[in-house]
């Protein structure tokens, strides 16, 4: 299949998205509140709590580390396919849920999917405490160090014990809740949670179908991740990736007003160099295997190019 790159020629526009805004708009009204008791939902959903046509959520306290996640669901209004409707799942989803929901909405009228994305109960946006210990592994002095007066103040290094709850926890109770097609899996993750997607991707590479790791923080504990993809490159088992990279074109210049502790933060996350250096690897080790994309998003930055990563993210889980 080979390596593709694309290079967008004009900003995102969200104008077009509004129409199908509403009822997503409900749902984050909603994400911070206590969940109804569990209710049947449409055809084909079991046990998981209405919140708005077509949107479901429901909470999960997890078996390995005691703590409860918010799973917020968007699943087609129509018949599912045999073998069910391939999904999405979304990182960071108290952030990410409306838009990927909304994206699915639109771009995959003729080829839908379900959108699940696994956030926390009382949050809208980020919970950076919660996402600092899900998405990363433990950070290193080196790695405090290079962060300076930006390194966490709350508990890292819980990328391992979230992954099992993906895999372990969350994924069947999704299966056994709505009709979806497990063998066709799509994980997305932006900045840290991009980083978490290739860390997944290197160590469990047959847990997803496909993987898109958007702006991921790849300078987290000195590139450590370089190293895990090293030793996925030396794996003599290794199966072939389908993995999408993107990254805003703007993230790693300075811009007016920066205050120097950002552009010494910004030099030292060297974003889209990361990026491009990380696409590089992976398509001199897939080849035509495999299939690596890499998607720039030229002059925006590491937060407004994430709906261009959504939806190349929403058209890779459908198959396209």
């Amino acid at each position: 299949m080979g390596a593709r790159i694309d290079l967008l020629e004009m900003p995102v526009v969200l104008r077009p998205l509004m129409p199908f805004a509403a009822a997503f708009v409900l749902a984050f009204a909603l994400s911070g509140t206590p969940l109804p008791a569990r209710a049947a939902g449409a055809p084909g959903v079991a046990d998981a709590v209405p919140v708005a046509p077509g949107l479901h959520a429901f909470d999960l306290t997890a078996a390995r580390n005691g703590l409860t996640y918010r799973v917020d669901v968007s699943v087609p209004p129509v018949t599912p396919p045999p073998g069910g409707f391939p999904v999405l799942y979304v990182l960071d989803g108290n952030a990410f849920f409306g838009v990927a929901g909304t994206v699915a909405a639109l771009l995959t009228a003729d080829r839908p999917i379900v959108v699940a994305a696994i956030g926390y109960p009382g949050v809208i946006g980020f919970d950076m405490a919660r996402r600092y210990l899900d998405l990363t592994s433990a950070v290193t002095p080196e790695g405090r160090a290079m962060m300076g007066n930006r390194a966490p103040k709350v508990p890292t290094g819980g990328d391992e014990a979230f992954l099992d709850l993906i895999l372990n926890e969350i994924r069947p109770e999704v299966a056994r809740r709505f009709p979806v097609n497990d063998d066709a899996a799509t994980l997305f993750g932006h900045s840290l949670g991009g980083r978490f997607v290739l860390h997944a991707a290197f160590t469990r590479p047959d847990a997803f179908t496909r993987w898109v790791a958007s702006s991921p923080s790849i300078w987290w504990n000195d590139r450590e991740v370089l190293a895990e993809e090293s030793a996925f490159a030396a794996r003599a088992d290794r199966p072939v990736l389908d993995l999408t990279l993107t990254v805003g074109g703007a993230e790693q210049a300075a811009e007016p007003g920066d205050a120097p502790d950002r552009i010494a933060f910004r030099r030292m996350a060297r974003m889209v160099d990361g990026v491009r250096d990380m696409h590089d690897r992976l398509t001199k080790l897939e080849g035509e295997a495999g299939r690596i994309d890499l998607l720039v998003v030229p002059d925006e930055g590491h937060m407004s190019a994430v709906p261009a990563a959504l939806a190349r993210a929403v058209r890779r889980a459908a198959g396209g």
